[in-house]
């Protein structure tokens, strides 16, 4: 399989919701935490607006001026929840993900993952999905705590470093609006937006609106 995509020296992914649809479970488990915290489940505009940000930055947002300790112990229980919900259901990465993957390594590109989720999550979905099988350990950036969530952009700079490539020479696939704006945020010249069911459109310049890999891929 092949993909039409601009030229381009590398890729970067976002990984929930982009790469590994969990929207679903990680809703479901959020839901548990703010049920614990505060009494009662998450409204949509609130899950959306933390949607694409840290663990640390979401129990903050559930608990306004908790102590880093105190959102350490809730992320872990949140992501325990989250954990067995993946696993009881067997989720797996999204349809054409190795396809796209195989394809940038044949053409040359550089591929990274510039993702939200806490290192114990990214440590568990690496041997799961096999990442190193095709991402460079140091470009695969997770469980940052030292840096501004999405959609800051440093993130998606940290990424396109790893790689070596500048932002105009790079391609962003993400699905929040936080992390459309942080690719934006750090210069990347093409961003793909994932619309995923239920998700509104961004509307938004410069940002293409897919809902499959294989919109953009054509069988050889």
């Amino acid at each position: 399989m092949s993909f039409r995509l601009p030229s381009a020296d590398g890729i970067i992914f976002d990984f929930n919701g982009t790469l590994f649809l969990d929207e679903d479970e990680n809703r479901e488990s959020w839901n548990e935490i703010s049920k614990a915290i505060r009494g009662k489940e998450l409204e949509d505009d609130e899950f959306a607006a933390f949607n694409g940000r840290t663990d640390y930055d979401a129990v903050r947002f559930l608990s306004p001026g908790c102590t880093r300790e105190y959102a350490e112990e809730w992320s872990e229980r949140k992501e325990a929840l989250y954990k067995k919900l993946c696993i009881d259901r067997g989720l797996e990465l999204r349809n054409g993900s190795l396809d796209i993957f195989r394809w940038a390594k044949e053409k040359g590109l550089g591929i990274a993952i510039a993702s939200s989720a806490p290192k114990m999550n990214m440590d568990w979905y690496i041997p799961r999905f096999h990442l190193l099988d095709y991402f460079p350990q140091d470009a695969i950036i997770a469980g940052r705590t030292d840096i501004p969530s999405k959609p800051d952009g440093t993130i998606f700079r940290l990424a396109l470093n790893a790689l070596g490539i500048q932002g105009e020479h790079a391609i962003a696939f993400e699905d929040s609006k936080a992390g459309v704006m942080s690719a934006l945020d750090a210069g990347i010249a093409h961003v793909y937006r994932f619309r995923n069911p239920g998700a509104m459109p961004l509307d938004m310049p410069n940002v293409m609106e897919i809902g499959s890999f294989s919109e953009l891929g054509e069988y050889d």
